[in-house]
């Protein structure tokens, strides 16, 4: 086979998972297009033309292309581009109806006087919220729509309206596990190997299989997911949260994500128990769903024995009690009690890159070192295989494991010392990859910030910017704190923004070789 027909069959096989995608993706709209339909509310038309749009195209082009690509299997190269223009293709497909329900509203949002939903009168801002929501990062341009207490009536003036706030939940509950390892449960019913897809797109530096078979393996971790989610939703509503309310926070605490319905977040429930219950489950998703789906099958044992959750943990607790007692010993007026929640929830949420708020921390200026333990938080990340994003625990333990080999050797130049994790040694190419994965990552932190000095943003603000997107944190701190939003930033800055957050979500590399001569060559 000549090489322009290989080439040919790559691409007829790309566009046949893209429209497989886009069907998928067409199908997921349905539940948001039943609230619009139920409250004969002004997204009704936006939603419904986006998912004909998106079930057509899609079907169009997995029928046109699937006869030419039966049998045919994915290799590692097709792999990583499938996964990254399939999170780009996710991004932009997810923003039809906000970008719809903006333009054709009867009640004319773009050109009449309606202030709710003009934020999507723009693509790019309906790309923005799109992407923020599939790669979990939580950030967010809207200025006026987000609910009050409760905020929110049928024809949205008040706030959005139920279909389209809900679309925002569906984004972010497909991007925490992954839109790709939903594919993978699929690919292999058509015959085609979607092994590549996992590797490419799970996150953390290994790939944990809990059974032979990967597609099964993503149908477990998809079982376990939803399962939390039902638990959280269940809980929520037992509290007194209203059910639509409980069903979308629920899908953003299990995806680590971010988005809430109400303006002041999670903050806006002026809730202590639904904070401790979402506390409990951010924690939850941050962690590795491999032990989740252990100890549902009754081995509660690999938790205490997984080295990195056992760091995971202490990081927690020892963020949330430094935090606690500088907003105790501070002039807040908190009792110890609220001072721990606070402390406990923003610690949590931030380390997950949740990106929920209970409070204002950008306010706790009174309390230096608060702030400073909120910033480290945002390096750090949860664990590898969690629905969170951010560098991940488990990196920093081999990096400080790294540094202390290297002192060693310094005082013993010939001896020979492996790295270890878990009892197990960790092999030299991991380690290749760590340092590889570290120097990138700030080397793309300070990248990111510099753009956003030279388009006009404050240093702190620019370098907020970044390692907000970079970490799928969300909010940050100056401009983009947790009062605020991401919509005073220029087209330019969101779409950087938004590049940042597919790298950060799918682990840098994963896009950064696409552009690499390599890759391309035969």
């Amino acid at each position: 086979m000549s090489r322009r027909a290989k080439w040919l069959i790559r691409l007829c096989m790309l566009l046949n998972l893209l429209g497989l995608l886009m069907f998928f993706m067409g199908l997921a709209m349905i539940p948001s297009l039943l609230f619009a339909l139920w409250d004969h509310s002004a997204d009704l038309e936006g939603l419904s033309t986006a998912a004909g749009l998106s079930l057509s195209i899609g079907t169009i082009l997995f029928v046109l292309f699937r006869p030419l690509v039966r049998g045919v299997t994915i290799g590692h190269r097709e792999g990583f581009l499938i996964t990254g223009l399939g999170w780009l293709a996710a991004g932009l497909v997810g923003a039809l109806p906000f970008w719809f329900y903006a333009h054709l509203a009867p009640d004319g949002i773009c050109e009449g006087p309606a202030v709710v939903g003009r934020d999507f009168c723009s693509f790019t801002n309906a790309a923005f919220e799109s992407i923020s929501g599939f790669t979990t990062t939580g950030a967010s341009i809207i200025t006026d729509g987000l609910w009050g207490s409760p905020g929110y009536t049928p024809d949205g003036r008040i706030g959005l309206p139920r279909g389209i706030m809900f679309w925002r939940f569906v984004t972010h509950y497909l991007g925490g596990m992954g839109i790709i390892v939903l594919g993978v449960a699929v690919l292999p019913l058509l015959g085609v190997g979607g092994m590549q897809l996992f590797k490419a797109e799970v996150p953390g530096p290994t790939t944990d299989k809990l059974v032979p078979r990967v597609g099964e393996t993503a149908k477990l971790l998809w079982k376990v997911y939803l399962l939390f989610s039902a638990l959280l939703f269940l809980l929520l509503t037992g509290g007194g949260m209203d059910a639509f309310e409980a069903v979308c926070h629920a899908m953003s605490t299990m995806a680590t994500a971010g988005f809430s319905t109400r303006a002041a977040s999670v903050g806006g429930f002026d809730n202590a128990y639904f904070e401790w219950v979402i506390i409990i489950f951010m924690f939850i998703g941050g962690m590795n769903f491999t032990l989740h789906f252990m100890a549902l099958r009754g081995r509660f044992r690999p938790y205490a024995q997984d080295p990195e959750w056992r760091v995971y943990t202490a990081l927690l607790i020892i963020a949330a009690f430094t935090i606690a007692g500088a907003l105790y010993n501070g002039p807040s007026g908190m009792t110890f009690g609220e001072s721990l929640r606070k402390a406990t929830f923003q610690s949590t949420s931030i380390m997950t890159t949740t990106g929920f708020t209970s409070a204002d921390y950008e306010l706790w200026t009174f309390a230096p070192m608060a702030i400073f333990v909120l910033i480290i938080l945002m390096f750090v990340g949860g664990m590898a295989g969690s629905t969170s994003g951010g560098v991940k625990v488990v990196r920093h333990m081999l990096l400080f494991k790294l540094w202390f080999r290297e002192l060693f050797f310094l005082a013993h130049p010939r001896a020979v010392r492996r790295i270890t994790l878990g009892g197990s040694a960790v092999a030299p190419e991991i380690i290749r990859a760590l340092t590889a994965f570290i120097a990138c990552y700030l080397a793309l932190f300070v990248i990111g910030g510099a753009f956003f000095c030279l388009d006009g943003q404050d240093p702190f603000t620019a370098f907020s910017v970044s390692m907000a997107s970079l970490g799928n944190v969300g909010p940050a701190f100056a401009e983009v704190g947790p009062a605020d939003n991401y919509e005073f930033l220029s087209d330019a800055s969101k779409w950087v923004s938004s590049g940042l957050m597919i790298m950060g979500r799918l682990e840098i590399f994963t896009i950064l070789i696409l552009f690499t001569r390599s890759f391309w060559r035969r």
